[in-house]
């Protein structure tokens, strides 16, 4: 039977970026595994959580990868943490009135480090991420407080771009405008940017479209906070593992973590060059471009398509530049 564990860590004080605090850091996480396995830390996107494995009633968004055998449960043990300004149980403006008013993806990077401190992890054999993830898989490589044997960077850069904060920028103001409504249309703008056009026309009518973008907005006008979702737009904006340091080439170039990074085919917010560009800044690197239509929600679908290269590059052992 394997051991399978989700739970709130309580870490005390916390002094976010701006200055701001949070009193008591809570930390809500899945450990999935035995404790004496390689470590597998998990990242998740904008609007996920810590269930990357989930149970037989209510699968986690990765739980494929894993009994797919791809990353399979015998030789690793998973932990996810519910990044904090998420809906999801970690401390976020939902659980807790005073709540800081602006949040980075630094700060995030900072309470899982503490989290990993907390439950005496030292070593991550494989750090990997998608989206917002793949944002916290380079902020956690350049703290260097663990030591990372494997990075696997998916449909994420280096920073945010100008064209990815129009769209948070343009979802701002509709919830502002239109409340609850307001992040309807968020979500419904936001889904547009996480499916290619192709995959559009070859799954609905003209027609069928409206019904489902109007359904995917009132699906998540419900399930969603609507203060976290704004914390976590400003997360999104405030991502460049450039800022305000000289020396982040010099870091990366330092580490001998090898790195893999992954694309995928129209992709409007993580262009695939821009993707693959991140392996200029490390020792050791490889890039795939998955060649799917689905756009950037590439990541959470079509794993067949993607996930053995993920299995190869995991069971590597020899790598060269």
């Amino acid at each position: 039977m394997t051991h399978y564990t989700v739970d709130t860590l309580h870490l005390g004080e916390f002094k976010t970026e701006s200055g701001e605090m949070i009193q008591d850091l809570k930390l809500r996480y899945e450990h999935v595994g035995y404790r004496g396995q390689p470590l597998v830390l998990v990242c998740h996107a904008l609007t996920g959580n810590h269930l990357t494995y989930g149970t037989e009633d209510n699968p986690g968004w990765w739980r494929e990868i894993i009994d797919g055998g791809y990353m399979p449960l015998h030789d690793y043990q998973f932990l996810t943490f519910n990044v904090i300004g998420s809906p999801f149980g970690s401390s976020s403006r939902l659980t807790d009135s005073q709540f800081p008013s602006r949040l980075t993806i630094r700060d995030i990077v900072c309470a899982i480090e503490l989290g990993l401190q907390a439950l005496q992890f030292e070593t991550i054999e494989v750090l990997i991420g998608a989206s917002l993830g793949g944002m916290q898989v380079l902020e956690l490589l350049y703290n260097q407080k663990f030591k990372v044997k494997k990075a696997v960077i998916l449909a994420s850069t280096v920073k945010t771009s100008s064209y990815s904060r129009a769209f948070n920028e343009i979802a701002r103001q509709a919830i502002h405008l239109g409340g609850r409504e307001g992040l309807s249309i968020a979500r419904q703008l936001g889904f547009l940017t996480y499916r290619s056009s192709k995959s559009y026309e070859a799954r609905f009518t003209p027609d069928e479209v409206v019904t489902y973008q109007k359904h995917q907005g009132d699906k998540f006008k419900t399930s969603f906070d609507l203060k976290c979702y704004l914390t976590l737009l400003d997360v999104l904006d405030s991502h460049n593992v450039f800022r305000g340091r000289q020396n982040v080439e010099h870091v990366f170039r330092s580490l001998d973590t090898k790195v893999l990074t992954m694309g995928f085919t129209d992709d409007l917010l993580y262009p695939d060059d821009q993707v693959a560009a991140i392996g200029d800044y490390f020792k050791y690197h490889r890039h795939f471009f998955v060649p799917d239509n689905v756009g950037h929600d590439g990541f959470l679908l079509n794993f067949n398509d993607w996930a053995p290269y993920l299995y190869h590059f995991l069971e590597l052992s020899r790598f060269r530049r």
